[in-house]
């Protein structure tokens, strides 16, 4: 049902850029019209999806030709329908203003989003302050890795650019904070296993995500380790003198059902280790604030991806979106902005990247 009303928006957005901008074009009549039913038949993604069966979660039924300006299309739709609006209430407000600007703008702006969504994401160099951070652990080195969505789109030859780019980065330590696939499992051996040439001489952790738990989270952990990444839901692991904590996720994009297990993990270690915990959604921040943690690393909320819905991913993940947060009690909690986004609602204007962060103890 949800589908549908997005279907019938884009298609309302797709006829106000019609009737609005295209219509008051100087330009031939079979022009206009031919140039309204493009942007019309560029909103009809859900019916393609329809048509072929495919899955909003991952459309891998349908072909890549099809998928790529389905894509573009859906991003194009809402951009241009949503600039046509401005260009409607401008013109309320006689203010002059050519009905090219809402087209072209819209179409630069869905392509571009397109494109930061899709393209392989920069690698950022960031310092995380760890309270009580043990002297060997000074100046590590970690690849923080969220949402990396390896899908029919970005499939073998994309996950192989990405770890020959994170390896020439040269991490320590490889952190993966869930999300790392999208499809069925069948679908996407092939496409993950580039993962297995990973190189980080301290190991290469694990977690998973919700977007795991919506296929088949057993047969991804699984292979994920034999692909030597090391699964860490559930367990805890000590690499220089830091405890690494990993919490399982589940289908629910805001529930953190996984706190009595921290609450369970923590009270097993001793007060004097500096402990490092892996979650994919960030919210449970607080509870571990309260519980001791010292920091944190978390994705799921692709950094906002743009501002309208990083207002939302705010609201939705108690107050944390994107970077870095200290919370009352000391913890420092990172929340990565992800490696690359969703099949689903693949568009962004914040950008991707591959964090690593340089450890260092907290000066508090």
């Amino acid at each position: 049902m949800s589908l549908r009303i997005v279907w019938i928006l884009f298609t309302v957005l797709a006829v106000i850029t019609a009737v609005g901008p295209v219509r008051q074009l100087k330009a031939p009549l079979w022009f206009r019209l031919l140039l309204g039913f493009f942007f019309i038949s560029a909103s009809q993604g859900y019916v393609l999806q329809k048509l072929f069966d495919a899955s909003v979660m991952c459309p891998d039924k349908l072909p890549f030709w099809l998928l790529v300006p389905a894509k573009w299309g859906d991003i194009t739709t809402l951009t241009t329908g949503c600039a046509s609006l401005l260009w409607w209430g401008l013109r309320l407000l006689r203010v002059k203003l050519t009905p090219l600007a809402p087209l072209v703008l819209g179409v630069l702006l869905g392509t571009w989003m397109l494109y930061m969504g899709e393209r392989q994401p920069p690698i950022r160099e960031r310092v995380l302050e760890v309270p009580q951070l043990p002297a060997e652990a000074e100046g590590l080195r970690v690849a923080v890795i969220a949402d990396l969505h390896i899908d029919c789109w970005r499939s073998r030859a994309w996950c192989e650019r990405f770890v020959e780019r994170l390896n020439a980065a040269q991490p320590q330590l490889i952190l993966f904070t869930g999300d790392q696939v999208d499809g069925e499992f069948e679908r996407r051996i092939d496409d993950l296993a580039p993962l297995a040439a990973l190189q980080a001489p301290l190991g290469k952790f694990v977690i998973s995500g919700n977007h795991e738990c919506m296929f088949d989270v057993e047969a991804y952990l699984r292979y994920y380790q034999t692909l030597g990444l090391t699964v860490l839901d559930g367990k805890t692991e000590v690499v220089r003198g830091v405890t690494l904590l990993g919490l399982p996720d589940s289908l629910s994009l805001t529930d953190y059902e996984n706190a009595a297990m921290l609450e369970t993990m923590m009270a097993e270690l001793p007060q004097s280790a500096c402990t490092l915990l892996l979650v994919h959604k960030p919210g449970i921040a607080k509870l571990a604030d309260v519980l001791g943690v010292d920091a944190q690393l978390s994705g799921h909320t692709h950094g906002g991806q743009f501002p309208g819905l990083a207002f939302l991913m705010k609201r939705f993940n108690e107050g944390f979106v994107r970077g870095h947060y200290t919370l009352p009690n000391g913890l420092s909690l990172f929340v990565a902005p992800g490696s690359a986004a969703w099949i689903g609602f693949p568009y962004r204007l914040y950008s991707s990247e591959i964090s690593i962060l340089t450890l260092t103890r907290a000066n508090r």
